[in-house]
C-alpha cells in the first residue's frame, strides 16, 4: 500500500514547474542596468564634439559641447544667441534677429569593433568683425556640414574642417565618443 501512495506521489511532484532559484553568483542588482525589449543591454555614449577657429595653424579660440546617446535615437545641441539689426533707420527704426551659435544633430550611432559610425549635421555661425563702421548689418560667417562619419572610440578625431574666405582663419569640428556605463 505505501508503494502504490508514493510511487504517484513522485510522479506528481517531478511533473510540477520548476520554481526559480536564487543563484549565489549572479549580481544581486539585475534590473540597474538598463535594457531593450529584445533583452540585450542597452549602451550609452558620450559625445564631445570641439569647435576650434584656427589662424596660421594655431588654434585661437574653442568651445565644447557633449551629449549623452543611444543608438539610433536622434539626439540635437543648440547653443546660440540672436543678434538685433535695424532693417531702416530715421524715426521708424524697424529690427529684425539673426539667429548664431552652434546646431548639432546627430542620428544612427552604431558601434563595431571599437569604431564609431553616426551621421551628424552641424551647423556653426559667428558674427564677423565689421570693417565698415557705417554699415549697420552685421556680417555672418557661417559652416555647415553634413555627413556619415566613422570614428575610433575614445580617441579624438577632426570630422570637418573649412577655411573662412575672408580671413585666414579656419573652422574645425573634433569629435570624441566614448562608452559609459
Amino acid at each position: 500500500m505505501l508503494r502504490s501512495i508514493v510511487i504517484p506521489l513522485l510522479a506528481a511532484a517531478v511533473s510540477l514547474p520548476c520554481l526559480p532559484q536564487s543563484d549565489s553568483t549572479a549580481p544581486e542588482n539585475k534590473a540597474s542596468a538598463p535594457q531593450t525589449a529584445e533583452g540585450a543591454l542597452k549602451t550609452f555614449y558620450q559625445l564631445v564634439f570641439v569647435v576650434q577657429e584656427v589662424e596660421n595653424e594655431r588654434v585661437i579660440n574653442t568651445r565644447s559641447y557633449s551629449m549623452i546617446v543611444h543608438g539610433t535615437e536622434r539626439s540635437s545641441i543648440r547653443a546660440g544667441q540672436k543678434v538685433p539689426f535695424s532693417t531702416t533707420s530715421g524715426t521708424s527704426t524697424q529690427w529684425q534677429q539673426i539667429d548664431i551659435g552652434v546646431n548639432i544633430d546627430c542620428r544612427k550611432l552604431e558601434v563595431i569593433r571599437n569604431k564609431a559610425s553616426v551621421d551628424i549635421k552641424a551647423e556653426i555661425s559667428s558674427l564677423m568683425e565689421n570693417s565698415k563702421p557705417d554699415n549697420p548689418v552685421p556680417m555672418i560667417r557661417q559652416n555647415q556640414w553634413e555627413s556619415t562619419v566613422e570614428v575610433p572610440l575614445k580617441q579624438p578625431s577632426i570630422l570637418f574642417s573649412s577655411d573662412d574666405p575672408a580671413s585666414k582663419r579656419s573652422m574645425r569640428l573634433q569629435l570624441t565618443v566614448t562608452p559609459i556605463g
